[in-house]
């Protein structure tokens, strides 16, 4: 493989992460009451199912102190729950409630608003351009482990 072609390729996505955080996921933004960790914290238990305060740690690098108060802060809100683990009365686990997914489909359709009006300018070439990338790109990425 090309050392030349993964160089643009990392670059590339880079410059798409860059852009995502400067654009769409903007604390000005305000759009859905959820800081960057929450969200990345939601997500994960909606996909992986229940999991315990290491997993979710190590899984979203954060560490143990700062994961603590995060899922303090979700608990509060009624976003998630602790619950014992059956096998090891040491682990904690934790999982998405209800409302928490709720939130969750609610911060995606917010999202999504937010990308339609930075979008919008776009004229209909472009547009069209930037679905059949991002589907390629989306294609190529879900490749990936």
């Amino acid at each position: 493989m090309d050392v030349t072609t993964l160089d643009r390729a990392a670059g590339n996505i880079l410059a798409l992460l860059i852009f995502y955080h400067k654009q769409i996921f903007k604390s000005d933004h305000g759009i859905t009451g959820v800081q960057t960790a929450q969200y990345r914290l939601l997500g994960l238990l909606k996909k992986e199912g229940t999991l315990s305060m290491t997993a979710l740690g190590s899984r979203l690098y954060i560490s143990k102190p700062y994961m603590t108060s995060l899922v303090d802060s979700l608990i509060r809100e009624g976003y998630v729950e602790r619950q014992p683990d059956t096998k090891d009365r040491r682990v904690i686990n934790i999982s998405i409630t209800g409302t928490g997914i709720e939130h969750l489909h609610e911060a995606h359709r917010l999202f999504k608003d937010e990308i339609i009006k930075i979008l919008a300018d776009l004229d209909e070439d472009d547009l069209n351009n930037l679905c059949s990338s991002s589907e390629v790109v989306t294609s190529i990425l879900g490749k990936i482990r």
